[in-house]
């Protein structure tokens, strides 16, 4: 590592870790003036790339005070205006002694690796947005099947579920985006249905999803969308339908410790359609491998909600894809294929700015009271509104389930004289021994304590502890003892014992009250020896981020004070919004309104060029087309 140049400078920032140093010190050649801007603006990539972005958006940076704390009295460094930070990167990336190791395009700083990563996904991506004419056979067979999925009598009220659906028939790529209860696996399960038809049921499907949790749960949601529609299709059909998704690490054969995968350009995945739940979960390394392994000839649909949480690692891909912006309408071409698919629906508006690869579910059929509006108004940083939507409750009344889908908020100085009462109201159902180890997988998902956090008063391995205190439960000096009750997450994959990461289960004894590990499964329930049990943590709090994928009854959860820029970055309008719909019949918040308002005011935005590039891609088809 070379010398820390810019001492004096460095001395007054905060939140700069010894890997911004070496990466900015790579690529400066001198210590002096001169090199100073440009050596700042590496500090921010570096520092920018660990915190999700995948390039430094100078037009975002220009002008912009970052690394201050007026607390420890650092002042930070003040970033020049756009025009010099261009000129200082034009420069910077044209040294020799950078190489190709930066990229800069128009207005954003990237690493080559970042940038090849978007390259790749907008290349692969943009021939499958072309639109492709079904035929006569495929008209005649969707035209069939079209009465068993769908109510088909006319309407005047737009069913967004068919128009994804119907979208989905003709191009290669599919972004199903929806909050709770828009019926995202609905529309999925009825899709693989009209794909397989129209494959004459020969089509090869895969399904997938970032995580162990979220994979079972989506073979959990398929399956009993299947039984509803039991008995009005084929059986043989209904067959071709898999209910078996992977997770994308085994999907693609990323080893444990590595970054190779078993699939990739050239030994490409053996499917004709892949289908990814969970999409926002999908970083922009792991979104690079997975379409590097697709054949040109698949069709990719991911399913997601772009309001919930990005990725923890760099990138935000759903988000990139879907944008901000409203349903804009749609193309002539796909006006023209719904009137032929599904003409019993009222007529979209036709225009030139539609992105009919994005099909957004609009309307909740399951999420209501409450927990819809204030999600809703989350969702559009309506922070006052969301507020005003919020009930006020006291510790001692206890998390009850509520029926009408309550969110109610309890301020913390009066929470925390009463934590253990209300620990004990939470999860007493969890430790009744006379409950069946299926009965006692069922109460675990009764109440889930949510928090942004690790560690602190406020993170996950405090509160655990503080719990097992309230519930009287004392392990000695080790961690890891187990208990009956205890609720444990795996924290790494065990191919041997099918249980991945993020796979949620509980310590219970089996008929001869022998402690075992429980987890659901496609067929049940099943138990692992506690010997053979990989890493796992204790549950009854985890952090929003790792309850993507997963529902519970109720949730609790905690709004911390945002005591550092780090507590502050996570404290988001996607954290809030993410934690708050994880809930199906009810949340309690702990916080004040300050501390709620703040949250919903910020939002979790990461710099990326996907959008851009992939739109360079299509106009450049399109030109080439004519």
């Amino acid at each position: 590592m070379k010398q820390k140049m810019f001492a004096d400078t460095l001395a007054s920032l905060d939140g700069i870790e010894a890997i911004d140093y070496w990466f900015a010190g790579q690529f400066t050649a001198q210590e002096n003036a001169q090199y100073k801007d440009w050596f700042m603006l590496l500090i921010g990539l570096s520092a920018l790339v660990r915190q999700g972005h995948t390039c430094a958006d100078l037009q975002q940076l220009a002008g912009q005070k970052l690394f201050d704390d007026a607390e420890q009295e650092l002042s930070g460094w003040q970033y020049p205006n756009l025009d010099r930070l261009l000129q200082v990167a034009t420069e910077g990336v044209a040294q020799p002694l950078t190489g190709d190791a930066l990229v800069l395009v128009a207005n954003r700083l990237y690493t080559r690796r970042y940038w090849q990563f978007e390259q790749d996904v907008a290349g692969v991506l943009a021939p499958k947005i072309a639109s492709r004419p079904l035929t006569d056979t495929q008209r005649q067979v969707i035209g069939a099947l079209w009465p068993v999925l769908f109510d088909t009598q006319k309407s005047e009220t737009q069913d967004w579920q068919q128009v994804a659906t119907a979208s989905a028939l003709r191009q290669r790529f599919t972004i199903i985006s929806g909050g709770p209860g828009t019926g995202k696996t609905y529309t999925v399960t009825r899709l693989l249905l009209a794909l397989q038809s129209m494959a004459a049921g020969q089509a090869r499907i895969v399904l997938a999803a970032p995580t162990g949790k979220a994979a079972q749960r989506m073979n959990e949601s398929i399956a009993a969308s299947l039984q509803q529609l039991e008995g009005k299709l084929d059986e043989t059909l209904v067959a071709t339908i898999p209910t078996n998704a992977v997770t994308l690490h085994r999907l693609l054969g990323i080893n444990r410790f590595g970054i190779d995968t078993r699939s990739h350009q050239r030994n490409l995945l053996q499917c004709d359609v892949l289908i990814v739940d969970e999409a926002s979960m999908i970083d922009m390394a792991l979104m690079a491998r997975l379409v590097r392994a697709l054949p040109d000839t698949a069709s990719l649909i991911l399913v997601g909600d772009a309001d919930q949480l990005p990725a923890v690692e760099s990138g935000n891909v759903l988000e990139a894809l879907t944008g901000q912006q409203l349903f804009t309408g749609v193309s002539s071409d796909l006006a023209e294929h719904l009137t032929n698919t599904c003409g019993h629906l009222p007529a979209l508006e036709v225009t030139q700015q539609s992105r009919d690869y994005v099909q957004k579910l609009q309307i909740s059929r399951r999420f209501a009271g409450q927990l819809a509006k204030v999600a809703s108004a989350i969702r559009v940083a309506n922070g006052d509104q969301a507020w005003q939507c919020i009930g006020v409750s006291t510790p001692d009344e206890g998390p009850r389930i509520y029926t009408n889908e309550q969110v109610l908020h309890i301020d913390e100085a009066i929470f925390e004289p009463q934590f253990d009462r209300f620990a004990r109201d939470c999860f007493k159902t969890q430790l009744d021994l006379s409950l069946t180890p299926q009965q006692a997988l069922t109460a675990m998902n009764r109440c889930r304590w949510l928090t942004p956090l690790r560690r602190g008063p406020f993170g996950v391995d405090t509160l655990n502890q503080r719990i097992e205190k309230a519930l009287k439960i004392y392990r000695g000096s080790t961690q890891h003892m187990h208990y009956a009750g205890r609720p444990v997450m795996v924290v790494e994959n065990n191919y041997a014992q099918q249980l991945f990461n993020g796979d949620v289960g509980v310590i219970w004894p089996d008929e001869n009250q022998q402690l075992k590990a429980w987890f659901a499964s496609d067929t049940g329930i099943r138990s692992i020896s506690l010997t053979r049990l990989p890493a796992v943590e204790t549950v009854f709090a985890m952090t929003v981020h790792k309850s993507q994928g997963s529902e519970f009854e109720q949730v609790v959860m905690l709004l911390p004070e945002a005591t550092s820029a780090q507590i502050a970055s996570l404290c988001s309008r996607e954290l809030l919004y993410t934690g708050i719909t994880r809930a199906k019949k009810g949340c309690t918040l702990i916080g004040n309104e300050t501390r709620f308002k703040a949250m919903v005011a910020r939002r979790q935005q990461r710099f990326s060029g996907l959008a851009d590039m992939l739109e360079q891609h299509l106009q450049s088809a399109k030109t080439a087309e004519q």
